[in-house]
């Protein structure tokens, strides 16, 4: 079964008519538009890199930025795919509504996940101020750590797991070395698998969202979250430009979706939150799923208070399902094992683990 199919889930006797546009959609979806993933200059760069001074690569991303022409895929937004599903049932059936399991559970209109990723010991200092200043206001993240970057107490992990946040693995060094051969990434993947098991840690997101989609078929985690939507400033420019879950073999991954703070403050030294409120809109026009990727290491006076503002803003969202990654997962495969059917009046209804809380609407 192809992503486009799994991602409308419609009643069965359907599913031909999404099967022509399968290889397309997929295309985006895995990247394959990509002409050239720089996988030589990264290498080059990361060999590099441990001898240029930290002000100097900050300034050197700056730099670049201004290089960027914001062409395909757009930035913050790319609605070609979006767009490119719903043409799809609306040319085929404009006047025949076709019933589907809606995306997310409770009726909820769009979701909303918050995760940390912890690349210094600094940003290991700024986790308890964080973590309150969510709790306070109501709300739980996901925390991705490096193993062996840094020293990470099984005492953080225990206190994080019993206040209700969710653990994740960052790589294994951050040294942008995971994707640079096969054996590189199968030798660092077992020892990956240790820490994973030792911390209850369910899910991966790679260093720098450096990603290789054939590789990433075999991590031993239910999900991964290493594909940018759209992302021209990182080490690896590009996106899947989806804002929903989507399988890769038997992992769901769950795109970044919003800008990151890094990219918002340090490289292109935005003043506000105009471009978080304005992709957060968006994706709850699409109905898709808003994750953002805020680092502890850079949280100082402003940046804690744009983080306030954001939280603020998307707690207004009366119809959002605010969740952890682990509880995207869980539903996503949930939803992808369930099916419509159809009663005696001929009215659908869910049949599978998703008939709880999941709920049917018409495209």
């Amino acid at each position: 079964m192809g992503e486009l199919t799994r991602l409308w889930k419609l009643p069965s006797e359907y599913d031909k008519i999404l099967l022509p546009f399968e290889r397309e959609f997929e295309k985006f979806l895995f990247e394959n538009y990509q002409k050239n993933n720089n996988i030589r200059s990264l290498k080059f760069f990361y060999a590099i890199k441990p001898l240029i001074p930290r002000f100097l690569q900050i300034y050197l991303r700056r730099v670049r930025t201004k290089s960027i022409d914001n062409e395909f895929p757009h930035w913050p937004i790319e609605s070609y795919l979006e767009d490119f599903k719903r043409e799809i049932l609306k040319n085929k059936y404009k006047d025949n509504k076709i019933p589907f399991i809606w995306f997310w559970p409770d009726k909820k209109n769009f979701a909303f996940v918050l995760t940390h990723d912890v690349e210094t010991e600094q940003g290991l200092k700024n986790i308890n101020k964080i973590c309150e200043f969510e709790k306070k206001l109501g709300f739980r993240s996901a925390w991705f750590f490096v193993p062996e970057k840094y020293l990470v107490s099984e005492t953080l992990i225990k206190e994080l797991k019993e206040h209700c946040f969710e653990i994740g693995i960052h790589g294994l060094k951050h040294d942008g070395k995971l994707f640079c051969s096969k054996k590189i990434f199968d030798e660092r993947m077992q020892k990956i698998e240790i820490y994973a098991s030792r911390w209850g840690a369910r899910g991966f997101r790679s260093p720098s969202l450096l990603r290789n989609f054939e590789w990433l078929k075999e991590l031993p985690f239910e999900y991964d979250s290493s594909f940018p939507d759209t992302d021209p400033y990182g080490p690896q420019p590009g996106g899947c430009l989806s804002t929903f879950p989507f399988f890769i073999g038997k992992i769901v991954e769950l795109p970044i979706t919003l800008p990151q703070d890094h990219t918002l403050f340090e490289i292109r030294q935005d003043k506000d939150i105009k471009i978080w409120k304005q992709k957060i809109d968006w994706i709850e026009k699409m109905n898709g799923m808003a994750l953002v990727i805020v680092h502890p290491d850079y949280i100082n006076k402003k940046n804690l208070k744009r983080y306030e503002e954001l939280l603020q803003y998307i707690k207004e969202k009366k119809e959002c399902w605010f969740a952890k990654p682990i509880d995207i997962s869980t539903w996503w495969k949930q939803r992808d094992e369930s099916e419509i059917k159809f009663d005696s009046t001929n009215q659908p209804y869910i049949v599978g683990p998703a008939a709880k809380n999941g709920s049917t609407k018409y495209c």
